[in-house]
């Protein structure tokens, strides 16, 4: 759960009755282990769409749309380290696909999305605790 979906990972640990750095070490794990996954299998990915759609077809004219212009836009401001940062909002997969298509040569990426993952395990069980304790109480 924690590599696909990071935000409900802690609360899923907790509620499955593991104590809160049980947790902690699991969405740790789980949640580089997504990183690692997604990240290279999107810098394979792309890579494998340059190599294999440049040389049969004319490059066609950019369409710049409203999504593409925000994405370049928080690419250009926050780096690697602003799109690790938002693992929880976005999800693992889209950051990590995301941060393959624009930064896969980027040394700091990995770094950065471990430092993400272990930040965001803390916060996220910290805060999910007290409240998977409150709903098991009433059952």
């Amino acid at each position: 759960m924690s590599g696909t979906k990071f935000l409900m990972g802690p609360g899923t640990i907790l509620a499955s009755g593991y104590s809160a750095s049980e947790a902690i070490i699991i969405n740790i794990i789980g949640g580089i282990l997504g990183s690692l996954f997604f990240f290279y299998f999107g810098a394979w990915f792309f890579s494998w769409i340059e190599r294999s759609f440049r040389k049969k077809r004319k490059r066609p004219k950019r369409k710049f749309t409203r999504k593409n212009r925000l994405i370049i836009r928080f690419k250009n401001r926050f780096g690697v380290v602003g799109m690790a940062l938002l693992i929880p909002v976005i999800s693992i997969p889209v950051s990590a696909l995301i941060s393959a298509k624009y930064f896969r040569n980027d040394r700091k990426s990995i770094p950065a999305y471990i430092m993400s993952v272990v930040f965001w395990s803390f916060v996220l069980t910290y805060f999910s605790n007290p409240v998977i304790n409150s709903i098991k109480e009433l059952f």
